[in-house]
């Protein structure tokens, strides 16, 4: 398992990384598609997706809560992840940027205040078991850094 203190730092490795992605875009740049496909998102897309994680970290935490760790039977991540980019499509850039930090600052404390064992829950994710701690890195700051990546290629930014 890894460490609270990994856990706090990866998250704020991904704020840093998306922070100074997407600062520096332009509208035009924001609006360039990054993923293929008629649904294909745009940096602004990915940026929204991002800065509306609260709602699925809340899920990942509420589901090491309960015993069985797993996510509801009708759950489709797909249709969640696009519902929380659509509440978020018409805000601009600095505003996504800010709720992005603020989200992620909130869960820098909140796992600040967890307890070891809280972290080391079993999580029964569609594709893996994992525990709680490991998909807060991953998903706080590894899946952040990784769409700012996949961004910064598509836009052809230098890392």
């Amino acid at each position: 398992m890894v460490s609270r203190a990994e856990i706090e730092g990866g998250i704020q490795a991904g704020i840093n990384r998306v922070e100074s992605t997407f600062s520096q875009l332009t509208e035009e740049q924001l609006d360039t598609k990054v993923h293929d496909g008629p649904n294909g998102w745009t940096a602004r897309h990915i940026l929204a997706h991002l800065a509306g994680r609260h709602e699925t970290y809340e899920l990942l935490i509420s589901m090491a809560e309960e015993s069985h760790g797993a996510p509801p039977g009708n759950l489709d991540m797909d249709s969640w992840n696009q519902r929380l980019v659509n509440e978020r499509l018409k805000r601009s850039r600095d505003d996504l940027l800010r709720e992005f930090r603020s989200t992620h600052e909130r869960l820098i404390e909140r796992v600040a205040g967890m307890r070891d064992d809280h972290l080391r829950r079993v999580l029964v994710l569609p594709n893996r078991e994992t525990t709680l701690g490991d998909v807060l890195i991953g998903s706080g700051g590894m899946h952040s850094i990784q769409h700012a990546e996949e961004v910064e290629e598509a836009l052809g930014i230098p890392k």
